[in-house]
Order: structure tokens, then C-alpha cells, then sequence
């Protein structure tokens, strides 16, 4: 049985937004029009697609270099590690290229005794150094552009920043450094949920650059590794160990991985059930793909017990919809948001 496309597209968006946006998200909405509904459902399927595609991944980082303060000292040593002792060109929020040490002095007096000024050490963070990266392969210029476009959005408030792009390393990156007091003197602000917006924006400024990019998080894409810490990298490296070390790890991390993703299982199965209801042919083929997609995820090798096969999408897609009372054959006159 085939539902209306109305009701196709109130749930994509109910059980998409668990995906793909911040859990525990959702609050009751006004009903959306049938144009809006349209238009979001449209951004959703066009979400859907690149993740099921596996499109590349941007990666936003903030880091920090130096463990011992957060001041002027500090942001001096970062802006020489950035542009390789003045070697690689800076580009700040004007559009002014750095250059040089005797440039990359002035920059660092510029930011130490202008507008609110910057301790030489102060206590709490006085700059954000965040890191824009792709995988290797993806067009540089493109994403030094992106970059650009994004730094300006984000931060182009009257804020001073700076950032450079770094080509000795296989994947394309972008060094970004924004001072936390703007010019009307509020301070900024990242926290961990700030990440994905930024994720998000980044991968928007890299489409718009003609650079296929998603952003989404691992839980969604059931990925378990971690990449490693920048701190971490560089140790091993230069041949160095960590001071912490995990021999061998026991079954109950597993169990843990798997039940953190149950809430994904479940949103991907209900995507999958609706999405094999709707009268177009692309959405049933879509249902298809979410199963094998949500088969192959790392979590799925990694669980508990892995000799028992885990196909719940493909009874999902197989029972009638009136066995779950959250694909009632009504649609909600609200949408959860």
C-alpha cells in the first residue's frame, strides 16, 4: 500500500531530523505549509542521497598547540607553526595576504595591542584555532575558497581572523584563527553542538565550490573509529609513546557502541519503511539503499555477538505499516522538529 506524498515527506523529515541534526532535538511545530513541507523534504532527500553515496566528509577541528596558556604568547607560537615560519602566506578578515616575518610581527602587534587588545597570558581562551579539512584528493583551491566564504559568514562581524592553507600533508586543510572578543566587545563562544552547524555551513561553501561534501556525524553513519588526536600524531611521529596505553579491551565497549546506536537503528528503519511507501519509484529504490548501507556500517561488524545477523530494515520493510503505531496511516497535523 502506497501513502500520500505529504505524509511520505512528514516523515522523512520526523525521522531524518533525528539523523542528521542534534539528538533530543525535536519540539512540537506549527504545521507546516505544503510548499515548505515540499521545499524541506526535497533538502532532506538531497541529504539522504549524498550520505547513502558515501560522499566525502568535512572535518572541522579546534585545536590547540600549546597546553601552557591561552594568550599572546600563545597565538604568537600558532602563528608561526600556521605559516611555517612566515613562509606560507596568511589571509586575514580584510582580504590582506601575510607574508613574511617581519609582516607576521606586525600581524601579532596588531592583535596584541589593538581594539581590546590580547594578554601576552591570560587564563581563559583569547583565540579559537579551528581546522577545515577534507580527504586527500579533494581540490585544494577549492577548498581554500570555500574557506574564505565560510570565515567571512561566520566571523566577518568586524572580528579580526586569519587563516592559511597547508599543502605538505596529503589531505587539504585549512588553518583558521578568529579572536574571541569581537569589536563590540562580546566574546565568542564553541561549544561541542556549535561543531556540526559549522560542519554543516563548511560543507555548503564546498558544494557551492563545486566540491561534492557531507556532513554528517559518525553515529549516524555507524562509524566506531575515532581519528586520532593532532597531539597524538605528532608524538608518533617523532617516535614517541603516549603516556596512557589500553592493551587489550574487553566486550563491554562493544555493548556499549551498539546500544548508543540503537537510537540510529531505529530512526534508519522507520526512514527505510516510509520511504518504501511512497509511490515514487526513486524513494522505494532509496528504502533499498538505506538497507544495504546500514548493513555495511563498521558498527554492524564490531557488535556483540556477530554471528547473529542483524536485519531489522528488512523486516521493517516487509510488515504492514498499521503494526507501528508511529506510521499510523494519518499523518501528524504537527511535524516533530
Amino acid at each position: 500500500m502506497a501513502y500520500p506524498k505529504i505524509y511520505i515527506d512528514a516523515m522523512l523529515l520526523n525521522w531524518g531530523d533525528r539523523l542528521f541534526h542534534e539528538a533530543l532535538r525535536h519540539v512540537r511545530a506549527p504545521q507546516l505549509s505544503h510548499a515548505r513541507l515540499g521545499d524541506e523534504a526535497a533538502r532532506m532527500r538531497a541529504q539522504l542521497a549524498r550520505t547513502l553515496r558515501h560522499t566525502p566528509e568535512v572535518m572541522i577541528r579546534i585545536t590547540n598547540i600549546v597546553s601552557d596558556g591561552q594568550g599572546m604568547g600563545a597565538v604568537r607560537q600558532h602563528f608561526r607553526y600556521i605559516s611555517r615560519n612566515g613562509a606560507v602566506a596568511l589571509e586575514d578578515q580584510d582580504g590582506r595576504r601575510v607574508v613574511g616575518l617581519d609582516a607576521l610581527r606586525d600581524l601579532t602587534d596588531a592583535w596584541q595591542l589593538g581594539g581590546w587588545g590580547i594578554p601576552e597570558k591570560s587564563s581563559r581562551r583569547e583565540v579559537f584555532n579551528l581546522v577545515l579539512s577534507m580527504p586527500a584528493g579533494t581540490d585544494r583551491r577549492a577548498v581554500f575558497d570555500a574557506a574564505r566564504d565560510f570565515a567571512s559568514q561566520e566571523f566577518g562581524d568586524g572580528r579580526a581572523y586569519v587563516f592559511a592553507a597547508h599543502d605538505d600533508e596529503p589531505h587539504p586543510h585549512v588553518h583558521l584563527s578568529v579572536q574571541a572578543r569581537g569589536s563590540d566587545g562580546r566574546r565568542l563562544t564553541l561549544q561541542k553542538p556549535d561543531l556540526q552547524r559549522l560542519r554543516e555551513h563548511f560543507a555548503e561553501e564546498l558544494r557551492a565550490h563545486g566540491v561534492e561534501a557531507n556532513a554528517t556525524a559518525r553515529r549516524t553513519r555507524g562509524v566506531i573509529r575515532r581519528y586520532r588526536n593532532q597531539a597524538v600524531v605528532h608524538m608518533l611521529a617523532k617516535g614517541e609513546s603516549t603516556r596512557y596505553w589500553r592493551a587489550v579491551a574487553d566486550d563491554t565497549p562493544r555493548h556499549a557502541r551498539w546500544q548508543a546506536h540503537c537510537g540510529v537503528f531505529v530512526a534508519w528503519r522507520e526512514l527505510a519503511h516510509a520511504m518504501a511507501m511512497s509511490h515514487s519509484l526513486d524513494d522505494r529504490k532509496m528504502a533499498m539503499q538505506i538497507v544495504d548501507f546500514v548493513q555495511a556500517m563498521s558498527v554492524q561488524q564490531d557488535r556483540p555477538y556477530a554471528k547473529r545477523p542483524h536485519t531489522g530494515l528488512h523486516e521493517a520493510l516487509e510488515r504492514p505499516v498499521s503494526d507501528d503505531r508511529s506510521n499510523s496511516a494519518e499523518p501528524d497535523p504537527d511535524i516533530e522538529r
